[in-house]
């Protein structure tokens, strides 16, 4: 079946899309911790859904309370989780949801993967060429251009070579490489960085792109759509001894809160908790993978991130106005739990004590990521 994918709209122009649908596309997007990936995949399905296209997100997370899963849902797309582990390591929870996903006959499927996930030819995309042929899968690996500009030029604020290790191995394995957040470099910079990819990583098509803009978001669409796989995609050489010391160096804190507030003060103190997070983490000097906060209120909901390029004068919110208000935080930072969970509790304390607020605590879990122990990993 044929038919013509209309995207974005505007008052002057309408972008034709051409989209042939034979079988199922999975769009498997990986990249590291705060690279965009997100934020380009609810754009993606936001002009697939103002096109009446069906499509269908799948998030994954160490940990089991994920505030891109709430993010996403807000735009009312379909979404399943994999939890408590990458994909690799939870593949028939994976398949599962794909097979619940494909009963709406979406056309495409996006599957986000961990941040500090790699190895996804091996152990994702052949095993589902194998058991489940009628996918067809395309590999978009994201990288935050400026981070990216930094790790290639050994200027990281990584420290750990385990932990750069795991970001140069997730480029080598996308059919797609999006360097994204392309707005932040200057002219120059993109094409030194253009020059020094194309020599490490030969042969990879790449996207300039910015995900807030619907014209880039079309773009990755189209090469989604135009990719064809040639041959058969090589699995990575991976030692997983420093990979799994890689994982291990972040810590991941996952905590739900509600401030309770007078006068509408809720708001002023949720952005004084978030800066104050932020900032205590940078003054401590440890690298930011991500640190997403997800706010909501009878006034709606608004998800804020930041990562290793962001400041705490960088807070927006613009529609959260509440004496209660809830917040789930996501938190990778390059340190021990114990010390992330300190800093999060202090701050939160200390919240309470300045402000005369309550904060009351839900669910919360902080630990460093398990050895990762694929489900399948097919080499040949």
């Amino acid at each position: 079946m044929k038919f013509d994918l209309r995207v974005g709209q505007s008052d002057s122009v309408d972008l034709l899309l051409p989209w042939s649908i034979t079988i199922m596309k999975l769009a498997l997007t990986g990249g590291f911790l705060g690279s965009g990936k997100t934020t380009a995949i609810a754009s993606a399905a936001r002009i697939l859904l103002r096109a009446n296209r069906r499509v269908a997100v799948i998030t994954n997370d160490q940990g089991d309370q994920q505030v891109d899963s709430e993010f996403i849902r807000k735009f009312d797309i379909p979404v399943k989780e994999v939890s408590n582990g990458c994909f690799c390591c939870n593949y028939p929870q994976l398949g599962e949801h794909i097979l619940a996903l494909g009963k709406n006959h979406p056309e495409l499927i996006f599957a986000e993967s961990v941040g500090s996930c790699t190895d996804l030819i091996a152990t994702i995309a052949k095993p589902l060429h194998k058991f489940m042929p009628e996918i067809e899968v395309v590999i978009s690996i994201f990288a935050d251009a400026e981070l990216l500009s930094s790790i290639l030029e050994g200027r990281s604020a990584f420290i750990d070579e385990s932990v750069r290790y795991i970001y140069k191995k997730q480029l080598a394995e996308a059919d797609l490489l999006i360097l994204n957040k392309i707005d932040l470099l200057s002219a120059d910079q993109q094409q030194m960085l253009d020059g020094i990819i194309r020599s490490e990583y030969p042969g990879k098509m790449i996207l300039h792109q910015n995900s807030l803009l619907d014209d880039h978001i079309e773009g990755w669409l189209e090469a989604i759509h135009n990719f064809t796989l040639t041959g058969q995609r090589v699995s990575l050489d991976i030692d997983y001894e420093i990979y799994g010391h890689g994982e291990a160096q972040l810590a991941w804190l996952d905590k739900s809160i509600s401030i309770r507030a007078s006068g509408e003060q809720a708001t002023f103190v949720v952005k004084n908790i978030i800066a104050s997070i932020v900032n205590e983490i940078q003054l401590r000097r440890f690298a930011i993978g991500h640190l997403k906060f997800f706010v909501e209120s009878e006034e709606g909901s608004e998800r804020v991130c930041f990562t290793s390029t962001s400041t705490g004068a960088d807070i927006k919110l613009n529609h959260i106005k509440s004496n209660l208000v809830n917040i789930l935080i996501n938190a990778r930072v390059e340190t021990g739990p114990k010390s992330l969970e300190k800093i999060v509790d202090e701050i939160l304390a200390g919240a309470e004590r300045r402000y005369g607020c309550k904060i009351i605590e839900g669910r919360w879990s902080v630990f460093r990521p398990g050895f990762p122990r694929p489900t399948h990993r097919i080499l040949t």
